[in-house]
């Protein structure tokens, strides 16, 4: 009867050193990606094979983080996907998002309003040197900037969203939004946009797109979301020198 007794709370507490071991793995994940970012100089570099090789280093990086808190869990990935992109997104009074609101209708919203915000900033920031960017320059920008983009928002979602996500499911699960927002925010104080302007909009980035792979179980709208910055970003900051 002993036995018995205790064993829900060793079995508890297994789940909750998984869930604290999981963030623990994002969270050197995400330090990683900072080091090598400052290491080479992802988005200041002027040469293109030091982005790409930054790139193919974070998939890297991503790949351990997901594998790890796959054996962490012991079991099927339950966010390991694209997900349901039209799913019922639960209510935020804040951001008016009604329960009868789906992520198809958030996630284009979104998508337009961070991305207007970030081309302001970057055109705030980078304004005047972009007048005499020919327009031949921006769309070699553009055509390096995408691919970069695309392998850019799937490494940071795995590492700073999709795993801390999936370790703190279940009872933890209310966490997930404001632990991705921090850990998100904070790296970001070195990104563009950097400083404290900086890490607050990438913080309410990772809290959203945290709560829209809890909602549509799937990575789809976070990736989608923080690629639409990303092309921004890297486009902006390549065509300077292309």
């Amino acid at each position: 009867m002993t036995s018995r007794a205790l064993l829900p709370n060793s079995a508890m507490k297994g789940v909750r050193l998984r869930s604290v071991a999981g963030v623990a793995v994002a969270v050197l994940g995400t330090w990683g990606l900072l080091a090598l970012a400052l290491a080479l100089g992802q988005q200041a570099s002027q040469d293109l094979r030091l982005r790409f090789a930054y790139q193919a280093l974070a998939l890297l990086i991503a790949g351990l983080v997901v594998g790890g808190v796959v054996l962490l869990k012991g079991g099927r990935p339950s966010f390991l996907r694209w997900g349901r992109l039209s799913a019922v997104a639960r209510p935020v009074k804040v951001l008016d998002i009604k329960p009868t609101d789906s992520w198809r209708k958030i996630g284009i919203t979104f998508a337009v309003v961070i991305s207007a915000v970030t081309a302001g900033y970057l055109f705030l920031t980078y304004g005047s040197q972009l007048g005499g960017i020919g327009w031949r320059s921006w769309l070699v920008a553009l055509a390096v900037a995408i691919p970069l983009s695309a392998t850019n928002a799937l490494t940071e979602e795995l590492i700073t969203r999709w795993a801390i996500v999936e370790s703190l499911d279940g009872q933890w699960a209310r966490y997930a939004p404001w632990v991705a927002a921090l850990v998100f925010g904070s790296v970001h104080w070195f990104g563009i946009p950097g400083g404290p302007i900086g890490a607050l909009m990438a913080g309410f980035l990772g809290w959203l797109t945290a709560r829209s792979i809890q909602d549509i179980r799937g990575i789809g709208w976070a990736w989608i979301i923080h690629f639409c910055q990303d092309v921004l970003i890297f486009t902006v900051t390549l065509a300077l020198f292309v």
